[in-house]
């Protein structure tokens, strides 16, 4: 019992860290515009595991490698291009579900056997490590350094691309370092949500922070702190249930959407309610 609720607690942990990276990255990802480039990016990071399998190599590291290597080139390729951006990303997508499905394949019964396709797959609550943990403290810390050093121009970016490239910012290069990030960012949370759920993390906290204030600062913050509060009741819940960690952290994000879209509405409704009034 002792050793389960230290693996819990290592969890826990682990799913405060990856819920506020992925809705801090979705914020930035989804403000520049470039939310199906990550998507296939995520999809880039399950082919990546699912090869590790096939090589005996720990999935989060080969994930890491080819979700990183796979930003970096469509971000460039992405600089050079005008049009069919989202046909491009679309092709990736479908090319890396491919490989995933073809290396689970690949891989022998006795693999399929095993919990390592399932942690790939759907995530699991024993699947973080501390060697994993400290992972996500490095990411955590380089983004933020990354964020503060740059902040003016990241803002600047954030307000108007076409301005800032205009004013002199190398949109370019803050481009491929944040899908740099999406990579590191998507690969290292992949144990805990799986491959086909992590872009729940990405999305859906950004979505209800959309709905909770249209102040840039806010929405970020909102976005970190439900993207935690997503992940770490997630996992309570799968813990409590028994139920896949991964999917229940999708359905509890989903639930803080709907949530916060239904606020939104229940708000608005209120102030036409009292503006109408004599």
């Amino acid at each position: 019992m002792k050793v389960m609720l230290e693996f819990l607690g290592l969890a826990l942990l682990a799913a405060v860290l990856s819920g506020n990276l992925c809705g801090a990255i979705g914020f930035y990802v989804q403000r520049l515009r470039i939310t199906t480039l990550s998507f296939s990016v995520a999809h880039a990071a399950l082919a990546g595991a699912s090869i590790g399998l096939i090589l005996n190599f720990d999935p989060v590291y080969s994930a890491m490698i080819v979700a990183v290597a796979s930003a970096l080139i469509l971000g460039m390729i992405f600089a050079r291009i005008e049009y069919g951006r989202e046909l491009i990303s679309m092709a990736v997508f479908s090319a890396s579900s491919a490989v995933a499905i073809f290396a689970i394949y690949m891989s022998n019964v006795r693999v399929l056997a095993t919990a390592s396709i399932a942690v790939v797959l759907w995530g699991s609550l024993l699947a973080i490590t501390v060697e994993k943990l400290i992972l996500l403290l490095l990411t955590l810390f380089m983004f933020i350094l990354y964020i503060i050093a740059y902040r003016i121009q990241i803002d600047s970016m954030l307000y108007d691309v076409k301005m800032a490239e205009a004013e002199g910012v190398n949109v370019q290069m803050h481009m491929l370092i944040m899908l740099f990030f999406a990579g590191l960012i998507i690969s290292s949370s992949l144990r805990l949500t799986g491959g086909f759920l992590v872009f729940t993390l990405l999305y859906n906290p950004v979505a209800a922070s959309f709905q909770i204030s249209r102040k840039a600062h806010l929405q970020l913050l909102a976005s970190s702190i439900l993207g935690a509060a997503s992940a770490s009741f997630g996992l309570l819940v799968s813990y409590t249930l028994d139920w896949p960690v991964g999917a229940t952290i999708a359905i509890v994000s989903s639930i803080i959407l709907l949530s916060a879209y239904m606020m939104k509405v229940l708000v608005e409704a209120f102030r036409r309610r009292c503006l109408s009034r004599p």
